[in-house]
């Protein structure tokens, strides 16, 4: 009996740890995809409107929506699902969408399951990368930048646990984008602002859908399964050790500072448009525009 008691405590202690590392992990990606996909649905409200719905499509979607679908494509691709339909910008003014990508996967290969999380996530990844990409090749001084974000995220990744602690250094590096990128000097360089246009745009369409949401929560499952046995084996093995998913913290604090700064955008995106359009709208119709409901 005590042999039993002890397994099943060592199996709870894992559970509890692998969770609290799945939620370090990708915690803020869920919340920040929410926030990312309200912010982009009430842009979207306030166009439809007022303008119209094609307004928001010549402004933002032509740049946004391919980076979508191309994140998740590309995880489609790596995770060996088959993309039976592609199509990266098709505007569709009967269901709303914009873009569609249909794949298949067989049910039981364990590497397809886990793959589904990613591919619903790939958006927001891929993204981000293009972000980096932008800032790194576009960008006056984004290789400073970038360099900056490094040594943020493995102070991150060294620093005391604790979710306060570790969203002050996130929003330590985000602010060190903020003055970075809103520099005097920058406001009189061109590239700043094809930059933040492009940057918008990807950002406004990065969001999570319900459906990729959903997608998500399917490959999630098995991701955590396979958390739980490899913390398990690691506790077992290297019982002082610091868990060797942790590891990949810098990485996932870098990810999570372009996302506050993408959802920074998306606000100013939506605070700009609204204020501009509403003000209009409220002279011409005499009405104000509610962005919170599509009715």
């Amino acid at each position: 009996m005590e042999t039993a008691n002890k397994i099943w405590d060592t199996i709870w202690s894992n559970i509890v740890l692998t969770f609290g590392i799945a939620i370090s992990l990708f915690g803020l990606f869920f919340i920040l995809g929410l926030l990312l996909y309200l912010f982009a649905r009430f842009s979207r409200t306030t166009f439809a409107k007022s303008i119209g719905p094609k307004a928001e499509i010549f402004i933002t979607a032509w740049i946004g929506t391919p980076i979508h679908e191309l994140g998740h494509a590309f995880f489609c691709l790596i995770f060996g699902h088959k993309i039976k339909s592609l199509k990266l910008f098709t505007p569709n003014s009967k269901d709303g969408t914009l873009g569609v990508v249909e794949h298949s996967y067989n049910k039981k290969n364990l590497y397809h399951q886990i793959g589904n999380f990613f591919i619903g996530i790939g958006p927001i990844i891929f993204g981000s990368l293009i972000i980096y990409c932008l800032l790194f090749f576009l960008f006056p001084g984004g290789k400073q930048i970038i360099e900056m974000l490094k040594s943020d995220s493995y102070a991150i990744h060294n620093a005391e646990a604790g979710l306060i602690n570790y969203l002050t250094m996130i929003f330590s590096g985000l602010w060190t984008i903020v003055k970075a990128l809103f520099s005097p000097e920058n406001l009189h360089n061109w590239q700043f602002w094809v930059f933040l246009f492009i940057t918008m745009a990807i950002a406004t369409h990065m969001e999570l859908s319900p459906a990729d949401l959903k997608q998500t929560g399917i490959g999630f499952v098995f991701i955590f399964i396979l958390m739980f046995i490899i913390t398990l084996i690691y506790s077992l093995v290297f019982k002082e050790e610091k868990n060797i998913l942790l590891y990949s913290m810098p990485l996932i604090a870098s990810l999570n500072q372009i996302l506050f700064f993408t959802l920074m955008l998306s606000i100013i995106y939506f605070a700009v448009t609204y204020i501009v359009i509403a003000f209009f709208y409220l002279i011409i119709k005499q009405k104000i525009i509610n962005p919170f409901t599509r009715k």
